[in-house]
């Protein structure tokens, strides 16, 4: 949540000092605006950085508009889009105090960047910002929900790329009139559609009238309706000229015109029809012609070579990393946008069946047609990457390969890139390197919530525990309604020993995406781990129902051995292995149930060959992954070789120092092993350092070793 911008109230400001407000703590005060007084807080339950706005006490008093506001904002609630503003819930204080809880935004508003006198909003920008907008407002006006109050000021434009509409409902609240002043410049009557200033009934084309202004104002630098009151600004609403878009020429002139056309029945239809008109239109070049002197800000717009300024969205993709990239000035360069665009949106939800297929078509077809594109390469490169982890198939490490060294020959000082390099290295044992290079993507850009979880990954190799949690709640504050920052923080906890936190982290996941398969296997998992197992099952199985994946059967084979429903869990594993067959894991899983069951010891030796094969395989391509070589240790020592299980063993240890979950594995290793002394110590070791007791009593390797902890 960005500030807002600096309309008066007519309130006392008595929620200016606010320690607490139920669990939120509140940490400093944002600005405030004519809707309430917006603080930036934290969530003690859930760790996260979130914003709180207060209901002017003269709106919350009137208990029909409070009821209707009520109803606004929670069907905004429901809403579910990139470039709409995350709205959690809405509470009270304990005296009454009725506030909005929504999504914490680091970056500014659009009021805000366009007062940056030193970084004036090129013609391609404005453009961009404005299809975002129209996005949003075509998902929102699809469920009936209208804005009503298109401003500057409520939309924000955060550090990860995206724009974002805030303020759903507020506007709709009657009483809202009296918060504004005479004798200055307003902000929100300035974007009233004449019908709205006028008092009639309102539909989606209000939004698009204020649309038209904001966008109209980007593109020249000038207030479209300026006067000292309010009656003034009202009246040119009404009646007034808009002389600014004789600036513009032909033909996006008539595109931003048709949606400034005074009887609603004359302008766009719909949201999506505007913005099917400014992705159409988007040109090879914009003219502007200079606003003169007196105007607002003064500066001359050309599209010579569309920068990409603000054309980029999604985590870790920032637009201030962008000054040196563009799009060459051709016919082509709108599309490669929206294919961009398009991808991004697409890796939000990877996990969706064809997403990441239809992703990797998009940002191919984007390099394609603009070949210098370095992020489009950095993207492409990253959903290899991804290809590669969930098959394990090097075909696709190599591409991904390839794509991040043409990134990277094309532009290294962009911090996506850097970091999807480092991520590679990792991938390839290499994690000095690794290290060194998402260090500097954080140095190029801070602020990058990818970097942030990309180095908190590169520190918990490293033992340095500490840094990567503050890592991994630093992306979360940069990106709170992202899944990713919760559900790679929730996978530390789980490695770390704390369940009940991996829990909850994984609980806000699926608040955030309750579709998301890969967080109910994961919640499943950390089910299993508290000795949960028959909720755990329960997770497994919702994940299936929505996503039928390898991990899924996997995890629900686990929870069956667990439960001792041996026959069940080799058909889970089974059914992983036919989706997946070049998993290790799948393959040693599938030997150990084997062992338990009566009369089909002799397929166990096999499987676990099988597995040590493909696992031998991923080390070579990463000699320095210690969960591959925890993993191998174990297969060895279940088959009988002890030298390779102490080797692989310890080198496990030495890459990853102080990890509960090494030590517990090698407890095991040991124990196997029959050198009951080091197993003890390794058992003690990981408990001190926070692996759950419960974890080693589920292990039956373990029994023996743990009535000798007693």
């Amino acid at each position: 949540m960005a500030e807002e911008d600096s309309t008066e109230t007519a309130f006392p400001a008595q929620t200016a000092a606010l320690p607490r407000a139920g669990k939120y703590r509140v940490v400093g005060r944002i600005g405030q605006g004519g809707m309430g007084i917006v603080y930036r807080a934290i969530d003690d339950d859930l760790g996260r950085t979130v914003a709180l706005k207060f209901i002017p006490p003269q709106l919350d008093v009137d208990s029909g508009a409070a009821q209707r506001f009520l109803r606004e904002a929670r069907a905004a609630s429901a809403l579910d889009h990139l470039n709409i503003g995350t709205i959690f819930g809405i509470e009270e204080t304990d005296d009454h105090r009725r506030f909005i809880v929504m999504a914490y935004y680091e970056g500014q508003n659009l009021g805000q960047r366009m007062a940056d006198h030193a970084r004036p909003l090129a013609p391609a920008e404005a453009i961009a910002i404005a299809i975002q907008v129209a996005r949003g407002l075509a998902e929102a006006h699809g469920r009936a929900i209208v804005h009503r109050d298109i401003k500057p000021s409520n939309i924000l434009l955060t550090q990860q790329g995206v724009v974002k509409i805030v303020d759903f409902g507020l506007a709709a609240m009657p009483g809202a009139e009296i918060l504004t002043t005479t004798g200055r410049t307003m902000g929100t009557p300035a974007y009233m559609s004449p019908e709205q200033a006028a008092g009639k009934p309102l539909d989606g084309r209000t939004d698009i009238w204020s649309l038209g202004i904001v966008l109209l104002e980007m593109l020249t630098g000038e207030r479209v309706f300026q006067a000292e009151t309010m009656a003034g600004i009202l009246s040119q609403v009404v009646r007034g000229k808009i002389t600014a878009l004789d600036r513009l020429q032909p033909p996006f002139r008539s595109v931003v015109a048709k949606s400034l056309e005074r009887n609603p029945e004359k302008r766009y239809r719909s949201a999506a029809e505007f913005l099917a008109a400014l992705e159409a239109a988007a040109p090879e070049t914009i003219a502007v012609r200079q606003a003169p002197p007196s105007a607002w800000r003064t500066w001359r717009l050309a599209l010579g070579a569309l920068l990409l300024s603000a054309l980029l969205g999604g985590a870790g993709w920032y637009w201030r990393n962008t000054r040196h990239q563009v799009f060459p000035g051709a016919p082509g360069s709108a599309g490669v946008f929206d294919q961009y665009q398009k991808g991004l949106e697409l890796m939000r939800r990877w996990d969706r069946e064809g997403n990441l297929d239809r992703a990797i078509t998009l940002f191919t077809e984007a390099t394609k047609s603009n070949p210098g594109f370095a992020l489009g390469f950095a993207r492409l490169a990253e959903a290899y990457r991804l290809r590669y982890a969930l098959s394990r198939d090097p075909a696709y490490l190599d591409t991904a390969t390839r794509n991040a060294e043409e990134a990277m020959r094309l532009n290294p000082d962009l911090a996506a890139v850097q970091v999807v390099w480092g991520r590679i290295q990792s991938l390839k044992g290499k994690n000095d390197l690794a290290t060194a290079s998402i260090e500097r993507a954080i140095a190029i850009d801070p602020n990058d919530a990818d970097a942030q979880l990309a180095i908190a990954r590169q520190y918990e190799r490293l033992g340095r525990q500490a840094d990567a949690e503050a890592a991994f709640q630093k992306a979360k504050a940069l990106d709170p309604d992202g899944i990713a920052p919760h559900d790679f923080y929730a996978n530390w906890l789980l490695r770390q020993g704390r369940t009940a936190d991996a829990i909850r982290e994984w609980q806000t996941v699926i608040r955030i995406a309750p579709d998301d398969a890969a967080a109910w296997v994961n919640l499943g998992t950390a089910f299993s781990d508290s000795g949960r197992t028959a909720e755990s099952v329960t997770a497994y199985e919702r994940a299936l129902q929505y996503k039928p994946t390898d991990m899924g059967y996997n995890n629900l084979g686990n929870a069956y051995v667990r439960s001792g429903r041996y026959a069940e869990a080799v058909d889970a594993y089974r059914k992983a292995i036919a989706l997946s067959g070049r998993n290790y894991l799948f393959h040693g899983n599938l030997a150990e149930a084997y062992t338990r069951i009566k009369g089909y010891e002799g397929q166990a030796k096999p499987a676990f060959e099988h597995a040590i094969e493909l696992a031998e395989e991923e080390r070579k391509r990463n000699p320095r992954d210690s969960a591959v070589l925890r993993d191998l240790a174990s297969y060895y020592a279940d088959t009988g070789n002890p030298a390779l299980a102490q080797e692989r063993i310890a080198t496990a240890l030495l890459l990853s120092p102080q990890s509960p979950d090494i030590e517990a594995n090698a407890a095991e290793v040991y124990e196997l092993l029959g050198q009951r002394e080091k197993a003890l110590g390794f058992a003690k070791q990981a408990l001190e350092h926070g692996f759950p007791r419960q974890r080693l009593q589920q292990n039956p390797a373990l029994a023996g070793l743990l009535s000798a902890l007693q």
